[in-house]
């Protein structure tokens, strides 16, 4: 295959041509030689009930839920997707109960996957690769709806997340899919992000980003599930958004500098390629007051991000958030090397914290992370109100720049600018660690998480206290496979018997 398939670094303007079966051959060959590539390697069942082998304690009162989700589905009919947010996605259960840990896989039978499963073929194209002769963006979008980057328990349903289109509804205990969900006539195949809010009070707020038209639809639920609001507004250069915050007030965007080039995606670049870096914009931070829509914007310098940590604000009306920010956007799109079995580091994301005061009308920016970070998250009992711990994912400065991904987990103090880290090693591939709790408790007692462990291509998820995360894992469940890389999961807690 020649450089101009797949480069390594996203080469602006320069369209990639698909080859799925030389993909697929690079991958296989690279696979043999580097233990990573089992993070990217494709899962092509479901996989079936299994019990894991437990060391160390579970503790007593932990009973529920890990679910997670992520692109696993990365071949079909002997091709291979060109990067790797394309494959559709299989929710992992990873059940904590009295007979120790089990864990469940099943891919979302969207219409997408099951129109392909018929044909063992792809069928239309996906965010970083454009299919020869297929609709660049399909109409309706949830014709290629991969349900592949999140999964929230929310209203008594369990529901997939993707983020183009609609959530897909599934069963909390068989995984069974049941259709997409439907939360009002006014907002039938709208986008609905992968990242909801969800207030102490139970209710639920979200936003949906179409970069194309410039519309941004913003959702309120009540905790029953049943829509309470919803509201469009237009955004000049809306860039491809991935995550907000909320607070007892306001919704809060942080706009890339990023720009959707609409010729470039016309002329048969796939909707990755199309993102351009616009750093003449600056990041604008967007403030939306959720009791009458109205809106303002701040200004901070360039930069790009994936997720938002939290946001608060005080009695004046002065809004605090982290988030995880970067000043470039090589390393949140260099998604098309590992496909084909290369990596090349690019520096990544820091813990930034940001200032709104809005009687002075400035934003303000403070690095807190001296360590590559994402997948930043808060306890639900702090989301929208103040925090002062952030869990987090981190990439140790010892990191073999030959390996993607991060090796530790970290919670970081915001206020005292302290952290505890436990750090897995250069052997492992770890992925997002969330809060859990037990049923009839405020806060969580314990973060559980999951990782690869390469040496012996084990799938480990890990239990540690939450005030002493550098202790190490209570308790570690390995299975006898090593998943896909997933990207973002929930904890739902078991009701007391």
């Amino acid at each position: 295959m020649d450089s101009s398939t797949v480069p390594s670094r996203p080469e602006r303007g320069r369209r990639r041509q698909w080859n799925g079966e030389a993909l697929k051959a690079l991958f296989d060959t690279a696979a043999l030689t580097k233990p990573w590539a089992k993070g990217f390697q494709s899962f092509n069942r479901d996989c079936v009930s299994s019990v894991a082998e437990v060391r160390g304690s579970i503790p007593e009162r932990l009973r529920g839920t890990l679910y997670r989700n992520g692109p696993a589905r990365h071949e079909r009919g002997g091709q291979r997707y060109g990067h790797r947010w394309d494959g559709d996605g299989m929710i992992q259960q990873f059940r904590f109960s009295d007979e120790g840990v089990s864990h469940l896989g099943r891919y979302v039978q969207t219409e997408k996957y099951s129109a392909e499963s018929l044909q063992d073929r792809f069928l239309v194209s996906a965010f970083g690769t454009l299919l020869p002769g297929a609709e660049r963006v399909p109409d309706p979008i949830d014709k290629a709806n991969s349900a592949n980057i999140n999964v929230l328990h929310f209203g008594g349903e369990l529901l997939a997340l993707w983020e183009p289109g609609s959530a897909y509804r599934l069963d909390a205990a068989t995984l069974e899919t049941r259709g997409l969900k439907v939360w009002g006539p006014e907002v039938v195949g709208k986008p609905f992000s992968a990242h909801p809010r969800i207030l102490r009070n139970g209710e639920l707020w979200n936003f949906g980003a179409d970069p194309l038209s410039g519309e941004l639809t913003l959702y309120n639920a009540a905790p029953d599930g049943r829509l309470l609001r919803s509201h469009v507004i237009k955004v000049e250069h809306l860039p491809p958004t991935h995550d907000f915050a909320v607070t007892s007030h306001h919704l809060v965007f942080l706009l890339s500098s990023m720009t959707l080039h609409k010729e470039r995606l016309m002329a048969g670049s796939s909707f990755a390629e199309a993102c351009q870096w616009s750093p003449g914009l600056g990041m604008r931070v967007l403030t939306i007051d959720k009791r009458d829509w109205s809106r303002r914007f701040y200004s901070l310098p360039p930069g790009c991000l994936f997720h938002i940590a939290n946001a608060w604000e005080d009695e004046q009306g002065v809004i605090r958030l982290e988030y995880m920010g970067a000043t470039e956007p090589v390393s949140l799109l260099s998604g098309w090397a590992v496909m084909r079995g290369e990596y090349r580091h690019h520096e990544g994301a820091r813990l930034k914290s940001v200032v709104l005061d809005p009687m002075r009308g400035t934003a303000t920016q403070l690095v807190l992370g001296f360590q590559e970070a994402e997948f930043p998250i808060v306890d639900a009992a702090d989301v929208g109100v103040r925090h002062r711990r952030v869990l987090c994912l981190e990439r140790g400065q010892s990191r073999s720049l030959e390996s993607p991904g991060f090796d530790q987990v970290a919670l970081i103090n915001v206020e005292e600018g302290e952290a505890q880290r436990f750090v897995y090693g250069d052997d492992w591939l770890v992925e997002e660690h969330v809060f859990a709790r037990a049923h009839d408790e405020e806060r969580s007692s314990w973060v559980v998480g999951t990782a690869i462990d390469m040496r012996a291509n084990e799938t480990v998820v890990s239990v540690f206290e939450s005030n002493n995360i550098s202790d190490g894992p209570v308790s570690q469940a390995r299975f006898p496979y090593a998943l896909p890389l997933g990207l973002h999961g929930t904890f739902h807690p078991a009701p007391a018997t």
